[in-house]
């Protein structure tokens, strides 16, 4: 926090670049932890035409620090690190080419990539996020719902491989077999969906159990469980 708002106050055009970023510790069930950790997001000029982009280095490196003198400044710190490392853009400042950049700044279910139980997040604030996490965009409260459930707790034990001391990696390779059922009715589940997460954000101490027990005998009945295989 105290260099990203030192690089806004150095130049105002900063704040473009600068995105909120998530770990995968900071990912929680139902919500997410931001502890001020921040990305500068300089896109590809594979994906992204730039003002420095299709230009000779010398030059591209010239029009980069007129554009963005504070983000250069800072850059040019580590300037023989970036410029070495394998994944880069076409200049050492920019990230890899990525073709899902827009997914990050949408409303998305949000998780880690390594965790001992269901561990689902709701993201509206567009946080960005690395390889610790994964996440479903284009999706609804409906489906955080069902994922966060007891029912998906038990597919974890039973469709996931168990790594050491009992943590799951829930891949997206094994993640999309999960079975979802379809709804007529989806507005129940996403209400009580919407109402735990106000709860889980207001305070993480708060005891959500009961709503969450609500959200299990809903998601039962979307399975068509009997008394038998909820025991």
């Amino acid at each position: 926090r105290a260099t990203r708002d030192r690089l806004i106050a150095e130049d105002p055009r900063s704040a473009e670049l600068l995105k909120p970023f998530l770990r995968g510790r900071d990912v929680k069930r139902w919500r997410v932890a931001f502890v001020d950790q921040y990305l500068i997001k300089i896109e590809s000029s594979a994906n992204k035409q730039h003002p420095w982009s299709g230009q000779a280095d010398k030059e591209a490196e010239r029009i980069f620090a007129a554009t963005y003198p504070a983000i250069h400044r800072l850059l040019s710190i580590y300037r023989q690190g970036l410029i070495g490392r394998a994944d880069q853009g076409q200049y050492f400042w920019e990230l890899r080419a990525c073709a899902y950049w827009e997914e990050f700044e949408r409303p998305k279910i949000i998780y880690p990539n390594i965790c001992r139980r269901n561990e689902f997040a709701w993201d509206s604030w567009e946080y960005y996020s690395n390889q610790k996490t994964f996440i479903i965009p284009n999706t609804s409260t409906y489906l955080l719902a069902i994922l966060n459930s007891s029912v998906v707790t038990w597919l974890f034990d039973k469709l996931l491989a168990k790594l050491q001391n009992g943590y799951y990696e829930p891949s997206a390779v094994f993640l999309e077999k999960f079975p979802i059922p379809v709804a007529s009715d989806t507005k129940p589940l996403e209400q009580l969906a919407e109402q735990t997460l106000i709860q889980a954000r207001l305070d993480p101490s708060i005891d959500i159990s009961d709503l969450e027990r609500e959200i299990d005998q809903l998601v039962y009945a979307l399975y068509n469980l009997t008394d038998a295989e909820i025991a």
